[in-house]
């Protein structure tokens, strides 16, 4: 069963990780997104993390797809920390030199749009960390998110050095989904002869 839908956005699409894009995978953590990361070393990594990816969406504990534009896997976008019970999960956006600022929230949305639509979220969470490029805070507030709070040197970029982190949020104005009971949309009597009042 595929779990993971491929959506299109403009230029190409985001679609699930797949072993026929390993070496565009691994060209893409050769370049880190996130400060602190380390480029990738052994590629046989990444097959783990395709099926890894699988598991993820399965169990609703996250998902991952990959940023394909002009025939080019240009990054990733990624939700997890999901917590489907209180329909709240934490995005992530990375991404080669190469892919823009409007690729990345063109991917974006249409990840949060189809975890929204298909399994109701409403509390989105994206954090930035110092040192990524400031344009992805107004890609962000493009979105709708808002800064929520700044954590002070919380995440560790080496042995001694730690990065601030800026927390920002996006809530959807989608109504949450009523809980309904088997009947509940029938109409009354509509198998009912009005002649007879006998049931059909």
């Amino acid at each position: 069963m595929k779990f993971t839908p491929e959506l299109e956005i403009p230029g190409g699409c985001i679609k699930p990780l797949h072993y026929d894009d390993l070496d565009g995978l691994f060209e893409l953590y050769q370049h880190p997104d996130i400060p602190g990361q380390r480029p990738l070393a052994d590629k046989e990594q990444l097959n783990r993390m395709i099926d890894y990816s699988v598991q993820m969406a399965a169990t609703q504990r996250g998902m991952m797809w990959a940023i394909e534009t002009d025939g080019q896997i240009k990054g990733m976008v990624s939700g997890f920390d999901w917590q489907a019970s209180s329909l709240r999960i934490t995005m992530r956006v990375d991404g080669l030199p190469v892919l823009s600022q409007s690729e990345r929230g063109n991917a974006l949305k249409a990840a949060m749009d189809f975890l929204t639509d298909k399994y109701h979220i409403r509390n989105f969470a994206y954090q930035w960390i110092e040192g990524q490029s400031e344009e992805i805070k107004s890609v962000l507030e493009e979105l709708g998110f808002k800064k929520a709070a700044r954590f002070r040197r919380a995440w560790r970029t080496g042995n001694t050095d730690f990065a601030d982190v800026e927390q920002y949020h996006w809530l959807s104005a989608q109504s949450k989904p009523v809980a309904r009971r088997l009947g509940d949309d029938d109409q009354l009597g509509q198998n009912i002869d009005s002649s007879s009042g006998e049931v059909k």
